[in-house]
């Protein structure tokens, strides 16, 4: 959420920066945790499931699991002591505001600013067509690109793609 209210809340670049760093930082061990936790937990759940259940067995696979889950949460507990440690107070009450009703409003008014773009998008294709341009290159960008960032949550890049096309779509025929 801070990222994509960065400017709502008046990230500078380099907080941003930093943000990104530490996120960074901390993705390939996260990753590879949640394999390890998800890994962990199936193995506990065959040993459940068995009809003769070895206690020794469950109890040393739980302690696993939660080994998995404590450094887990630790990583993550870290991770955002980190970035909370970069804002000032001041951007800490304006992303509380933000986050206030659970960021229902924040999240919806990130759709409808995407919504927007893409009717911009299309709105932009659709005067490409009509001159007689070439409206693929758009069109491969919006399935490719775009479509996946929001069908994997990823709004900010998302919105990212959408103003590269929206600035494409500015330029006039070479």
């Amino acid at each position: 959420m801070i990222e994509m209210a960065h400017e709502q809340i008046g990230l500078t670049q380099e907080q941003q920066d930093s943000l990104r760093a530490r996120i960074q930082k901390a993705q390939p061990r996260t990753d590879e945790l949640r394999q390890s936790l998800e890994h962990e937990t199936a193995a506990l759940s065959r040993l459940a499931r068995q009809d003769k259940v070895n206690e020794t067995a469950i109890s040393a696979q739980l302690d696993r699991v939660l080994d998995v889950e404590r450094e887990l949460k630790h990583l993550q507990i870290g991770l955002l002591s980190g970035i909370k440690n970069l804002l000032t107070p001041d951007q800490l009450a304006k992303l509380r505001a933000l986050a206030k009703d659970g960021g229902a409003q924040f999240a919806e008014d990130m759709r409808s600013r995407l919504t927007e773009k893409v009717k911009r998008v299309e709105a932009g294709a659709h005067a490409w067509e009509a001159s007689g341009r070439d409206t693929s290159v758009i069109a491969r960008a919006m399935q490719e690109r775009v479509k996946p960032l929001l069908d994997s949550g990823k709004p900010l890049e998302a919105e990212a793609e959408l103003d590269r096309l929206l600035e494409q779509l500015k330029q006039d025929p070479k």
